[in-house]
């Protein structure tokens, strides 16, 4: 009887224990990254693992939003591949279609209203005084815009490459004239601008002459990248327009505005401008070429000019 007792009472005991030890956690031999010796048991390790992945899907999109800001940050320190490229472009473009013999430096000088006459005369003193100073520069042409931009002047210099520009503007920073006259001049304008462009190889300037004409200044802002190819498509046309009229001169910019052309025709008068360039709209190879070459400019600009009196083209 008491054996009977007994046994029962350990049954009864082994099967509470075995349902307590049952429903009691496992532990695990892993140990948790964050405090040591700390047991970490199945059902947090599985939870644990699913976090560090949605933990490193969401760390992904951060890193590749982060590139995007480098490669931006890293454009604006050392330029981006598509600048750096048109650069080198642009720079074997030039070398391509420059006659490279000379330097060519286009003023721009705005006058305030109502000191255009005061401008005139400074200028016409001083021009012939430093023509005559027998620096590495020398003058192409000035004149005074009449259609266009009213009370801005234009003066073209011709130096013997960046070498003669270097001694000439040296020799000036040093000139007690030329200090003087800039110190008279700057009152009198409302701003003024230069480039330093070469001519195109196959459009040298003009010597000096007298014509007594209308000068015509015609500026082309080029898309980046297309000199070359405006080029090639405006020297054919040319040939077409030479039959009327015989160009001044053709720059193209290398310092200063960039991808920008200037280009200057003389005519008689306004009428004979218009009869010329009718004829040349008559002829296939301008029609081709203004067809061709418009699609490779931002915008454009034309204005009528009379020389000064000093001016070696007038």
């Amino acid at each position: 009887m008491s054996t009977s007792l007994a046994g029962r009472g350990l049954r009864s005991a082994t099967r509470g224990w075995s349902a307590r030890t049952l429903a009691a956690p496992t532990l695990v031999a892993s140990r948790s990254l964050i405090v040591p010796s700390r047991p970490v048991y199945a059902d947090q390790s599985a939870s644990s693992s699913s976090s560090a992945a949605t933990s490193d899907q969401q760390q992904q999109p951060n890193a590749d939003a982060a590139q995007p800001k480098q490669s931006l940050l890293k454009s604006l320190l050392h330029g981006s591949d598509k600048a750096k490229a048109e650069g080198v472009t642009t720079q074997s473009h030039s070398m391509q279609v420059a006659r490279g013999k000379y330097i060519h430096e286009i003023q721009r000088q705005s006058v305030l209203p109502g000191h255009a006459d005061a401008y005139r005369a400074l200028i016409a003193d001083f021009a012939p005084k430093l023509a005559a100073k027998g620096l590495p520069m020398r003058l192409t042409g000035s004149w005074e815009v009449v259609v266009g931009d009213l009370e801005t002047f234009y003066h073209i210099w011709e130096y013997d490459g960046y070498a003669g520009y270097d001694k000439a503007e040296a020799a000036l920073r040093q000139d007690a004239d030329f200090q003087q006259y800039t110190k008279q001049l700057r009152p009198l304008l409302s701003n003024r601008s230069n480039w330093l462009t070469q001519e195109f190889s196959f459009w040298p300037s003009s010597p000096p002459r007298t014509t007594n004409g209308l000068y015509e200044l015609r500026t082309y802002h080029l898309k980046p990248g297309h000199l070359l190819e405006w080029e090639q498509h405006w020297r054919r046309g040319l040939e077409a327009r030479r039959k009327f009229v015989e160009p001044i001169g053709a720059w193209f910019t290398q310092i200063g505005g960039l991808h920008t052309v200037f280009h200057i025709w003389e005519y008689p008068s306004l009428e004979e401008r218009k009869r010329t360039r009718d004829q040349a709209w008559q002829v296939e190879t301008w029609n081709d070429t203004v067809s061709q070459t418009v699609k490779l400019i931002d915008k454009m600009h034309a204005q009528i000019m009379r020389p000064l009196p000093f001016s070696p083209l007038k």
